[in-house]
């Protein structure tokens, strides 16, 4: 069993760092999903917090996506569309994800990542639906979808909070659980601005627009 400290917080830093050698796309995702999950948290109301252990849910949100690290490069950073038997071995990534932390000290947290794309419909990938999905997969889900966003890509830019919300709450009942969701957005648009990915791409995107504003103003 790979263990290192009883937080396991090295072990945790060299998944991370794994995980975005690998995948140069997900640079900050983790630790962004990570941020919104626990903004996420402090809205639940309290007889749902009694049901989370809120360290392991962060860990757990940094963690989500760790099953990447299986994924062969040429799927995960393919560019343009995946094939049918790329998709299929993309969508196991969850599962993965499960299989490493089996064997660490994590293991506690691998249905939360296993499952954190199961939709409230059941149309997910391994057919969960509503409360049979694990309340932090349910979290981290949204986190996840927030962040996805709201995060650049060099195919697309981020959503404007406006749209992030709106795409949010148009999933609300099928993909996401809209319990969790309501909870989540009484933080308020200002705040949601504020929850911003920090990653190198993100922030560069940013400048760039904040500096094409400025020219545009004083034109």
């Amino acid at each position: 069993m790979l263990t290192e400290d009883s937080n396991g917080n090295g072990l945790i830093q060299y998944f991370i760092d794994v995980l975005e050698a690998k995948d140069p796309y997900t640079q900050g995702h983790s630790h962004h999903v990570h941020v919104v999950a626990g903004a996420i948290y402090e809205r639940l109301p309290y007889e749902m917090k009694q049901r989370v252990d809120r360290s392991k849910l962060m860990t757990a949100a940094l963690l989500h996506d760790i099953g990447k690290i299986m994924t062969p490069d040429g799927v995960l950073n393919k560019e343009g569309a995946l094939s049918g038997d790329e998709w299929r071995i993309m969508k196991r990534h969850p599962e993965n994800g499960k299989i490493i932390l089996d064997n660490t000290v994590f293991r506690e947290m691998g249905d939360w990542i296993m499952y954190h794309h199961e939709r409230m419909d059941g149309s997910g990938y391994y057919g969960l639906k509503g409360w049979e999905i694990p309340l932090e997969s349910r979290i981290i889900a949204v986190a996840d979808t927030f962040s996805a966003l709201r995060t650049y890509r060099a195919y697309r830019p981020a959503k404007s909070i406006a749209d992030t919300v709106k795409i949010m709450r148009d999933a609300a009942g099928s993909q996401l659980d809209p319990e969790i969701l309501d909870y989540f957005l009484t933080i308020g648009e200002d705040a949601l601005e504020s929850l911003e990915c920090n990653c190198e791409t993100c922030r560069q995107r940013r400048e760039k627009a904040a500096g094409s504003a400025v020219t545009v103003k004083q034109a």
